[in-house]
């Protein structure tokens, strides 16, 4: 399930005046949304029909039918469950924490499946795929997604260096050929050390890929690429429990991806890997 509501609020402070507008009305009159016609929504807001198609793919969707249809499954499954999302480590049993950090999880991945850029993810491998050396930059929880994506870019013979560190990453960013590219994996994108890193590689004109879950970082408005991951609202947020496993994903679909540029050298690759350490 998509959750309208969720993506609304998280990106209501970086929205238009116009796009506010709109999104005050959904946040306030959810259930009116579903049936009401688009000029109805458009003149309830102060806006116009061709702002609500906008808004809608603003958030991820295709348009303004399927943010009804999706809205309508939210409102649908939070009246049916009624079950908060937030874990209480003192009054919830051990299936209330079991069913809530598997509804948190699958939710995470569905509001990612329709807010990521396929496009860019596919722009990512063509570059992953041809690039003579990837650097890969994570720090925190990210790290762990780095180095597992170095280890499996390993497989297909592609030269990955994954690094937490960020003097050992610009190091390497100053010493970059043409065709290097740098892989950002980051939540929030505004963290010291990773503006850092990538404005050093803007300044040196390498090719920047970031994968985060801030839309308006100033990570993301540096990085040539950008794909983004859903940002739930949960009280599990500072574990990073859900953002991890979307990044997780991504990486492993990112992974497929290359390998279907390489085409049958990769397959005949993670073959001759798997026959040796088996």
């Amino acid at each position: 399930m998509f959750s309208v509501l969720s993506q609304i609020r998280k990106r209501f402070e970086y929205m238009t005046p116009v796009e506010q507008r709109i999104a005050n009305f959904m946040l306030d009159n959810p259930t009116k949304v579903i049936n009401m016609p688009v000029k109805d929504i458009a003149r309830n807001s102060d806006t116009s029909d061709a702002a609500i198609v906008r808004f809608s793919k603003r958030i991820g969707l295709a348009g303004i039918k399927e943010l009804k249809v999706e809205l309508a499954k939210e409102l649908h499954t939070l009246e049916k469950e009624n079950i908060s999302r937030v874990i209480d480590l003192e009054q919830d049993t051990h299936k209330d924490i079991f069913d809530k950090v598997f509804k948190n999880t699958i939710q995470a991945l569905y509001n990612t499946e329709k807010i990521v850029n396929r496009k860019a993810m596919k722009e990512a491998a063509h570059l992953f795929a041809k690039s003579d050396n990837t650097f890969i930059f994570g720090v925190g929880d990210s790290a762990n997604v780095g180095n597992e994506l170095e280890q499996k870019l390993h497989r297909v013979n592609i030269n990955a260096f994954f690094t937490a560190d960020k003097y050992l990453c610009m190091t390497r960013l100053s010493n970059a050929k043409e065709n290097d590219v740098l892989f950002l994996i980051t939540l929030s994108g505004k963290t010291k050390e990773v503006v850092e890193v990538v404005k050093l590689a803007k300044k040196l004109g390498v090719k920047t890929v970031i994968l985060t879950q801030n839309h308006a970082s100033i990570a993301k408005r540096n990085a040539d690429i950008a794909i983004e991951i859903t940002e739930e609202e949960t009280n599990i947020q500072y574990m990073n429990m859900t953002s991890r496993i979307a990044q997780l994903v991504i990486c492993d679909v990112l992974f497929f991806y290359i390998c279907r540029e390489l085409g049958a050298s990769a397959y005949d690759t993670i073959i001759k890997t798997y026959d040796v350490t088996h």
